[in-house]
Parts: structure tokens; C-alpha cells; sequence
């Protein structure tokens, strides 16, 4: 076929297409212009690169010479073309880069390329002269803008464009779907060619080369512009490169690595001065080597990358990432290793999700994190959800793996943003479905009076935005009962020391919650606990029928709050690392400055509906059958005096051999401390309500 007929059909058909979808003249020039250049490129392929540089900059020269020329006028710049010879220099140049692997020349390409870097970091705007023209009219019109996300964790993402073929290939150990098809890369041209390049100088083997690809990618990200942004989404494997990245560092750790070694795995030293914690750490020499650590540093020098990344972009280019990191990383990955039926396995992938989600800072990383661990999902086959795997483990033993599962659920709880707060506790108890306010009717002159008052001073609250009135929840005017009660809950013959000693825990506790209302302060949380509605005269039919269905139904504080208090009420049958553990986890929520998980976990003076488990209650329970036969024994306030002694580690001898009687002994201790703790923190919320601390 001759070139005028392959320009004619080529043509023809693009200008149908044009008429049917009545796209605007400029898009139709567009795709003409792409068409002819397509029909030119079949009879006559392009010229290489090198000698079409050669070509634009002998032009450049031959302008630069006339201006130079003594002999006539200095031609005009429109006269010479310059600017179209200088955007043909650059586009050889911005394609040479990622023309092949390996280059001999990656050094020159990267000085190169940091040298536009740094120009678009000078000047923001210019980054859209490195986008090509069809990637953006493609962009305008796939409905991408700045409010909008793209695919969902759920929905597989997608790309219609990709890198060329001569661009490095993604990792084979990565899930399928994380790939790109080869025909695709193919058939495809880079629309951002600034950003491919610099993808492909990231898999450099000069280290050097490679770290000033990804820092120059970082300057690019934070660039905020709309179009580049939907364009790196939608047109690079920028998102896909991040956590395949995340994928093959993670398949790289070996299986017998030390699961009790994760934890300690330190930063290096250059991660933690870029987060201004240099000193925080001890250097990664202090830990010894250990079969996995080199992997484990590589892992999490991919984990810091992502979390600045994610810290610096927009939210378009944000959510693109973390939905890639979701479905190839979190969901291919680490998913797979959390639900594994091997014990070993289960035990490493959680120490690695507990160091991951302790590592990572950005907001946007620690939602897709978090949420992915809480959320309750229904899985589409079936299976069970990834948060009821982790309650389950729990509950499970061998007891490592229930202390390693709640402290991943208490680093949870623990990080910014409040996502594991809500979806694990405050769903379930801000409708104060624990609260018993047919009893609270009947009990004039006690604690009602109290909820009395809240209800009188609930609009005052409401029309006082400038202002942050004293919560009637966190600090009640019969705190000094709520403190002894606590205090009480182990009668003073049966306590391993003298006097109610709380007071060395106040210290800890004003400090752990000023933390926590410096991090929550931003949630938006109520400073009352109310129901939903205030109570209605209780005469009604309505309010008659409430009660009847509350007579009916027992309160569930979900399945977190549920999975604590068996863990409570099993305390003389747990190991005594287990009972830290999750006496540790409770004081993390009960530091939390929200009026219902406030009310539910340190207020033991409030009507309860009939079944529902409080602290309070658990412990009393606890405590009454413990004594019940411990103190059967004669000797029993030595055995408690050496057991505490044993637990401090200021004990080493004994004069009697230990039985199975240790453990109730050791869960007295528990609990005596736990109450000073509770007691503590109630006391200290009380105080600094009032601005006494």
C-alpha cells in the first residue's frame, strides 16, 4: 500500500471516530497528527535518535552563528524555529534515557535528568511541557480529577498505557495482576517519558544512580500539579514500582528468620535523620547480625521510601499508590502470610505487620495500613475476614502468638488517625448501648443527678465552639469513689504491698495522656457521653417499648472489647507475659480521651444493662474467686510476698517448690497493679479537665 493510501485509511477512520464521539477540533488535530506521523513512520522509520540530536543541534548552531554575524540583521526568533529544535533536543534526550537497560552512559543520563529535576523544582509549572499532549487530552477525558479516587482495593487497577518495551521489566516474583502484558508494552508509547526514565535508572546496579533516580522521582512527587498527577496514575508504572518493590523485599526475608528479632530491627542511620530521630536508635551494629536482618533492612528501606512518597504527594497520586500498595502488597503478600495455617509463619508476618505498622508516619500510608488490619470485610470466597483471623489468634495458643496478636492490635490502636479506634471499639460503644437508664430513673439523689446535669448543660457545649468546658464524663464530681473503688477491688490483707501506692503510676499516666489529646485532638471526638437521643418521659409508649427490647437484647461491645474481657476473666489460666500484654492494651484505650469508651472502661458507679462486662466488674469477679482459695492456705501472704518478688526479678531463690497455685498468685499481682493503673488514669483525667495538672 502506498503512503497516501495508508495516511488516507489511517485518516479516514480516525476522522469517523472523531464525528461519532463529536470530539472538540483540538483532539481531532491531535489524533490527525498522530496519524500522520504513524503513516510516515511505517514508510520511512524515524532516524535514531542520536543522529536526529546531531540534526537539531546543528540547526541550533547555524542560529546561533547568524546571530553572531557581523553580516545582516539578527533574525527574529519566530524566523528560526529554535524553540521547536530545542523541544526535539529534549525529547531525544528525556526518550535516549530510557531507550535501553544498562546504559554505558547512565551516568550522563542522570546528571541529565536531576538537572530538569531541578528546574521543575524551581519552577513548578514547567512539569506539564514533559507530559505528552495525548496523555493529557486521554487524562481530561477519563473522568480522573483532583476529589476523585481511582479503582477501589476491590476492583483490580488497571492500566490502558504503559512503558515501552525497551523500558526495564517489573520483578517476575510478583503477583500476576501487579504485571504488565507484553503485548501492551509493546503496542504503547511513554506518556510521561520524565518519569519513565527515572523508573528505569531506579533499577541501576551503580547504588549511586539509583538513589538520585529515587530522589529525583520524590521531587517530582511533590510537585502538586493536577495533570501530572492523573498522568503518573494513569500512565506510568509509578504506583505498580512502589510496591512490587514493597513485594519482592518481603519475599526476600528467609522463613527462619527470629520473629522476636523484628522488632528490633532498627532504621538506618540515614532514614532516621531524614525523620529528625538520630539519636533515637541505636545503630544497626548493636543488634548483631542474625540470619534475615540484611532483609529486613532492605524491607524497611522500601517501607521508609513508600512512607515519604506517600507523605509528599497529592491525594489523587496518593490514593493511586496506596491502592496498588493494598492490592499487590498488603492483600498478595502479607495477607497471605498472616492467614497461613504454619505457626512459624503466622508468628514472622505478624512481627513484620507490627514493625510496619510501627515504622510507618504518613497519615494516607497508615490509613491504608490500619484500615486494611480492621475493617470488617466480607471476603468474596468466603473465608474468613482478615481482622476475625487476628481475633482468633488471640485467643489461640501457643501463647506467643496471642502476645505477638495483641500487640499488633495495641500498635494499632496506638497509631494517628483514630481508623483502628473506630472500627475495633468506638463503633460499638458510642451508642452507649452499655448504659441502663431505666435504672438511672429510679436513682434519685446517686449517679443520675450527674447524668442529670450533662443533660441541662448539653446545649451549652453545642454553643460554646470557642470554648472547652469541663466534661461532666472525664472528670465526674464523685471521681474520689471511682478512684477507691478500684482501689478496693483487692482487700488490703490480700495485697503484696503496703498502703494504695497509685500514686507512681500518675506520673506515667499524665504524661501518656497528654500524647493522646495531642494526637486526637484533631478526631472530632464528643466531650460528653449521651445517648444518641435524650431519654423521653418514661410514661410513653415509646419509651416502654425501648426498654422491653433493651430487656431483650444483651449489649455486645464488639468483638476487640469481647476478646479483652475473656482474656480477664481467664487471668488465673494465662501466663503472666499474656496478662501484661493485654492489661497493657487496656490501659491504651482507657488513655483515650472519648466520653463512652471513658465511661464503659474507668466508671464503675454507672448503671449497667443486665450481661455487660466491664473491667470493674471482671476483675471484682476475678479477685473474690482467687481469694476464695488462695487464702486456704496458711502460708499464702508469704508465697504472695515472694511471688511479687519473683515477678520484680529481685528474687532469685526459693524456699519451696512452685505448683499450679503460682499462677493465681501471679494474677493477684497483675491485678493490683492493673487497678493502681486504672485508678491512675482516671484521676489524671480528672485533673487535667481542670486544668490542675
Amino acid at each position: 500500500m502506498s503512503c497516501s493510501g495508508i495516511f488516507g485509511f489511517v485518516a479516514s477512520d480516525l476522522l469517523c471516530q472523531s464525528i461519532k464521539a463529536r470530539k472538540k477540533k483540538t483532539d481531532m488535530l491531535s489524533r490527525l497528527n498522530s496519524a500522520l506521523q504513524a503513516a510516515a513512520d511505517v514508510v520511512a522509520p524515524p532516524c535514531p535518535l542520536v543522529e536526529d540530536l546531531r540534526y537539531h543541534w546543528s540547526q541550533v548552531l547555524n542560529v546561533c552563528q547568524k546571530c553572531h554575524s557581523p553580516e545582516g540583521p539578527v533574525p527574529a526568533v519566530e524566523e528560526t524555529n529554535l524553540p521547536s529544535h530545542l523541544m526535539q533536543m529534549l525529547k531525544a534526550m528525556v526518550c535516549a534515557s530510557n531507550e535501553m537497560k544498562a546504559s554505558p552512559y547512565e551516568s550522563e543520563e542522570m546528571e541529565f535528568l536531576s538537572t530538569l529535576c531541578e528546574k521543575i523544582q524551581q519552577d513548578n509549572t514547567i512539569i506539564i511541557l514533559y507530559i505528552q499532549p495525548y496523555a493529557e487530552e486521554s487524562d481530561a477525558c477519563s473522568g480522573y480529577t483532583s476529589d476523585s479516587c481511582p479503582p477501589t482495593p476491590t476492583q483490580p487497577v488497571t492500566r490502558k498505557e504503559s512503558i515501552p518495551s525497551n523500558q526495564k521489566e517489573v520483578p517476575q516474583d510478583i503477583p500476576c495482576e501487579a504485571k504488565v502484558p507484553r503485548d501492551d508494552m509493546e503496542k504503547t508509547q511513554s506518556k510521561f517519558p520524565l518519569i519513565d526514565s527515572l523508573l528505569n535508572l531506579c533499577y541501576s546496579a551503580d547504588t549511586r544512580i539509583s538513589e538520585s533516580a529515587h530522589d529525583c522521582l520524590l521531587s517530582l512527587i511533590r510537585v502538586r500539579e493536577r495533570r501530572s498527577s492523573a498522568v503518573i496514575c494513569q500512565h506510568t508504572l509509578l504506583p505498580q514500582y512502589i510496591a512490587t518493590r514493597l513485594y519482592s523485599a518481603l519475599d526476600q526475608v528467609p522463613s527462619e528468620t527470629e520473629p522476636a528479632l523484628v522488632e528490633d530491627v532498627p532504621l538506618s542511620t540515614q532514614q532516621r535523620r531524614d525523620r529528625g530521630t538520630d539519636g533515637d536508635s541505636d545503630s544497626e551494629e548493636d543488634y548483631g547480625d542474625f540470619p534475615g536482618k540484611r532483609e529486613l533492612v532492605s524491607l524497611l528501606h522500601w517501607l521508609v521510601y513508600c512512607d515519604k512518597v506517600l507523605g509528599a504527594c497529592d491525594s489523587l497520586l496518593g490514593s493511586s499508590i496506596c491502592s496498588t500498595i493494598r492490592e499487590v502488597f498488603l492483600e498478595g503478600a502479607l495477607q497471605s502470610g498472616l492467614t497461613n495455617e504454619d505457626e512459624e509463619t503466622v508468628s514472622l508476618y505478624i512481627a513484620i505487620c507490627t514493625k510496619i505498622v510501627s515504622t510507618i508516619s504518613a497519615p494516607r500510608l497508615i490509613n491504608c495500613v490500619v484500615s486494611w488490619l480492621s475493617e470488617d470485610t466480607e471476603e468474596l470466597d468466603g473465608s474468613i475476614p482478615l481482622r476475625q483471623h487476628l481475633l482468633n489468634r488471640c485467643t489461640m495458643p501457643p501463647h506467643h502468638l496471642q502476645i505477638q496478636a495483641l500487640r499488633l492490635f495495641q500498635v494499632m490502636l496506638e497509631k494517628p488517625g483514630g481508623v483502628a479506634v473506630q472500627a475495633l471499639v468506638l463503633s460499638y460503644v458510642t451508642a452507649r448501648g452499655y448504659y441502663d437508664s431505666s435504672v438511672a430513673e429510679h436513682q434519685q439523689g446517686s449517679w443520675s443527678d450527674e447524668e442529670d446535669e450533662r443533660y441541662k448543660h448539653r446545649g451549652d457545649v453545642e454553643s460554646s465552639p470557642g470554648k472547652s468546658p469541663v466534661s461532666r464524663t472525664l472528670a465526674p464530681a464523685n471521681i474520689s469513689k471511682i478512684v477507691k473503688r478500684f482501689l478496693s477491688i483487692i482487700p488490703e490483707e490480700a495485697k503484696s504491698t503496703v498502703g494504695d501506692d497509685y500514686d507512681s503510676y500518675v506520673a506515667d499516666a499524665q504524661r501518656q495522656y497528654k500524647d493522646c489529646c495531642r494526637v486526637s485532638v484533631s478526631y472530632g471526638w464528643p466531650r460528653e457521653a449521651l445517648c444518641p437521643e435524650c431519654p423521653s418521659d418514661s410514661s410513653s409508649t415509646a419509651s416502654r417499648e425501648s426498654k422491653a427490647e433493651a430487656e431483650l437484647n444483651t449489649y455486645s461491645p464488639g468483638p476487640l472489647l469481647s476478646v479483652l474481657m475473656d482474656f480477664l476473666e481467664h487471668l488465673c489460666q494465662q501466663d503472666y507475659e499474656v496478662n501484661l500484654q493485654v492489661t497493657s492494651l487496656i490501659s491504651s484505650l482507657a488513655l483515650l480521651p472519648h466520653p463512652h469508651l471513658h465511661e464503659f472502661l474507668l466508671n464503675p458507679l454507672i448503671p449497667l444493662v443486665p450481661g455487660t462486662r466491664t473491667p470493674y466488674q471482671v476483675l471484682s469477679s476475678v479477685v473474690s474467686k482467687v481469694l476464695n482459695h488462695v487464702t486456704l492456705a496458711n502460708d499464702y501472704g508469704e508465697r504472695l510476698r515472694i511471688t511479687r518478688h519473683q515477678l520484680l526479678g529481685t528474687m532469685e531463690e526459693f524456699e519451696f517448690e512452685r505448683d499450679d497455685d503460682d499462677r493465681m498468685f501471679e494474677a493477684l499481682i497483675v491485678i493490683e497493679e492493673f487497678c493502681k493503673e486504672l485508678a491512675a488514669i482516671a484521676h489524671v483525667k480528672f485533673m487535667m479537665e481542670h486544668g490542675w495538672m
